[in-house]
């Protein structure tokens, strides 16, 4: 990669080059996703093990989003905002089309098993997986 520094890290820009390069045939829309995802969570430079993280999981929509639901909980605190359900879904879409259309409101009312009004990280991966199923 033109971009690949010591630090391990690659721009973002080269995100298509890079998916041609590890043999990952994805559509210009879906490039342009990661890379928006990319340099909304990590700058403009993702550091080289990150992407082969999410590239081992990456031709699995399900395992790409019980994967990435950690990193989706952006303060830390333990629960997914509308926002952060709102990233989520963004990425997700470029996957699997049907979870397009999914508000925040129908995702609290499926995915709040214990009633608080919230949803937790583990709360958000049983929903993901029973979604997906």
């Amino acid at each position: 990669m033109p971009t690949y520094n010591d630090g391990g890290y690659i721009s973002t820009a080269d995100a298509g080059m890079f998916c041609e390069a590890v043999g990952f045939e994805r559509t210009s829309d879906q490039v342009n996703a990661y890379i928006q995802y990319w340099n909304k969570n990590f700058g403009t430079s993702v550091q080289l093990e990150e992407l082969i993280k999410m590239f081992r999981v990456i031709h699995n929509t399900l395992e790409t989003a019980i994967d990435r639901t950690e990193a989706y909980d952006k303060d830390g605190d333990g629960f997914i905002s509308a926002e952060e359900f709102t990233e989520l879904i963004q990425l997700s879409v470029t996957h699997d089309p049907k979870l397009q259309g999914i508000s925040y409101e129908e995702f609290v009312k499926e995915a709040d098993i214990n009633h608080d009004g919230k949803i937790s990280v583990d709360e958000c991966r049983a929903w993901i997986q029973k979604r997906f199923q």
